[in-house]
């Protein structure tokens, strides 16, 4: 004789219903929200935290200029005002470009921020590789230099930036969009701007490879 089947077995035997089926996508789609709001809310995050640390090299910068009379990196004889430096920092008055108001020999542009950081403006990570300190983010680094010797020359005559190696496109461009006119092509006549014409995240020019922005 023939076992009669239970009603569970039935219910299995017929699969998942289009009720069930409705509330694993709401799942599913409630889980993807959570991922791209929390991928949103990372990006904001390294997008405040970038602003933060162009702004506080900017100050620094500025005061330090108002200080020594020059600005980090440009100071003759950095090592007489400022104790600890390397020697290769204590650039003599007699060498070319020292003290022109442009950071931009390659010595001026390695003792920039190890000035800043010598004379008490900034705090920086020592980068055994080099001797001196550096201020990185995420994936990259910054640097001040003279925009007519970086990689985004497209600034006013004189003008000295901080740039910024391998931003996330998306983070340039919400930086781009806090700080200056919002628009990030290397042709832009902000004060702030990217060596590409634009980018897309997760695509082309992501991450982008330099970022400027201008502290004078």
């Amino acid at each position: 004789m023939r076992p009669r089947s239970s009603s569970s077995s039935r219910r299995r035997d017929r699969g998942f219903t289009l009720i069930e089926l409705g509330v694993v996508l709401v799942v599913i789609g409630l889980l993807l929200t959570m991922v791209v709001k929390g991928t949103g809310l990372l990006d904001s995050a390294k997008s405040t935290s970038i602003i933060a640390t162009i702004k506080d090299l900017t100050t620094a910068s500025r005061q330090f200029k108002e200080r020594y009379r020059y600005w980090p990196g440009d100071l003759p004889n950095a090592g007489v005002s400022i104790p600890n430096l390397p020697a290769a920092c204590n650039i003599s008055t007699s060498t070319a470009s020292i003290g022109d108001g442009q950071i931009n020999t390659g010595a001026e542009i390695s003792c920039a921020i190890e000035e800043l950081f010598q004379a008490g403006l900034i705090k920086a990570d020592f980068e055994p590789a080099t001797g001196m300190h550096a201020v990185t983010h995420e994936s990259g680094t910054f640097r001040i230099i003279a925009a007519n010797v970086s990689n985004i020359p497209n600034f006013q005559p004189g003008t000295n930036v901080i740039e910024i190696t391998n931003l996330r496109c998306a983070s340039a461009v919400a930086i781009d969009q806090k700080i200056d006119d919002n628009e990030i092509a290397s042709t832009s006549a902000g004060r702030a701007k990217a060596s590409v014409a634009s980018c897309t995240s997760g695509g082309a020019n992501d991450p982008v490879p330099f970022y400027a922005a201008a502290m004078n």
